[in-house]
């Protein structure tokens, strides 16, 4: 590929002169840092845009070099190749099959653990703060995580400074006349330099799935029966704990509303209280038979952003019978055994610390 460039001043069209990567890991980063590069939309119609990419993703069998993921819970296992490398021509093929392989059938749980201890930070905090939506569904986003995992439903890119015929060919024989569930792309990503300009020039190739294609997803709007129903068959022994708690939530003057959720296969409620225009949802109760705490939400409000509450909240908690959360949990979504709560005592003590806490969000 030749490219010229001129400016406005001059009529003189000068080559631009391609710019080699030093090393696969510099091809790694800059997807890392702008996912966005890669135009999914490309691979699979609707999926929208990757928003979060995660470098050396563990498996027992290795690492992948990038997981990433978009804000409607698409999945995508990239790999990235020189063409100088040998491997680009065969090997990259069973390589990006072999890591969908090795987090196909992963719980939502496993995955975000696993990206918690590349980052620091939850998944959907990561995603949170790469798209700043207020109207983002985290429910609808674990949901769909959840599915692709378990259907396998990936999209599986090889990424390379430069594409050969050969592997261009792969990639159209394996879509095109394997007709797979998941979506196989290979993005050229050829880089070009002039004085101290540098130029991308990615290019996707890869036949487009059609919307139709993409996984539908059944919205369900619960309420307190259809709740304690799904919970009934799910863990029974948490639901006298889960009325005792939405009891407590419908106090009047307790929390603004109850918040409940639209997961295709498990149901939840969330106690929110507002602030000064601001949501502050306390925690979530879902009929897997648990209870999750937001501290991932609670360090973006005040006054929870500060550490040092977050601290003074989890060592509230922990004095309670039957809770032993770890000292990271205040950056995370840890979770509780609705059984917990049986024990009336252990009950009490919960709520009147998210009584302090509705105290403490109401001073600031």
């Amino acid at each position: 590929m030749k490219i010229l460039i001129r400016n406005h001043r001059t009529e003189k069209w000068q080559l631009v002169q391609s710019a080699a990567y030093q090393g696969e890991v510099e091809l790694q980063n800059l997807i890392a840092e702008e996912p966005s590069l890669i135009s999914i939309n490309e691979v699979r119609e609707g999926a929208g845009t990757l928003v979060v990419a995660i470098r050396e993703f563990p498996l027992d069998i290795g690492s992948i070099d990038l997981v990433g993921f978009t804000a409607k819970g698409d999945i995508a296992v990239i790999e990235c190749k020189l063409a100088a490398n040998e491997e680009i021509k065969r090997k990259v093929i069973g390589q990006v099959f072999e890591y969908g392989a090795g987090i196909w059938g992963m719980s939502y749980e496993t995955l975000d653990e696993k990206v918690f201890l590349r980052t620091q930070k939850n998944l959907a905090v990561l995603i949170q703060e790469a798209i700043t939506d207020p109207t983002w569904d985290e429910e609808e986003f674990r949901t769909n995580v959840s599915v692709a995992l378990q259907s396998g439903d990936f999209i599986l890119i090889i990424v390379v400074d430069e594409i050969s015929e050969e592997l261009s060919k792969i990639v159209r024989f394996i879509n095109d006349a394997g007709k797979p569930a998941f979506s196989l792309a290979a993005l050229e990503m050829r880089r070009f330099h002039h004085g101290e300009s540098e130029m991308l020039i990615p290019h996707v190739f890869g036949s487009t799935k059609p919307k139709t294609e993409v996984r539908p997803r059944n919205r369900k709007k619960w309420d307190e029966n259809s709740f304690f129903e799904g919970l009934a068959q799910q863990s029974p022994a948490g639901v006298e704990p889960a009325r005792k708690i939405l009891e407590w939530v419908t106090n009047p003057g307790q929390v603004t509303r109850i918040s409940w959720g639209e997961g295709e296969i498990n149901g939840s409620f969330v106690p929110v209280v507002e602030h000064k225009g601001k949501d502050n949802p306390l925690f979530a109760v879902y009929t897997y038979g648990s209870l999750e705490l937001y501290f991932q939400w609670y360090q973006y409000k005040k006054p929870f952003d500060s550490e040092n509450k977050r601290i003074e909240l989890l060592d509230r908690l922990n004095k309670i019978k039957g809770i032993d959360l770890p000292k990271d949990a205040i950056n995370r979504r840890p979770s509780i055994r609705l059984e917990v709560f049986a024990d009336s005592e252990a009950r009490r003590e919960f709520l009147e610390v998210f009584e302090w806490m509705i105290e403490q969000i109401k001073e600031t």
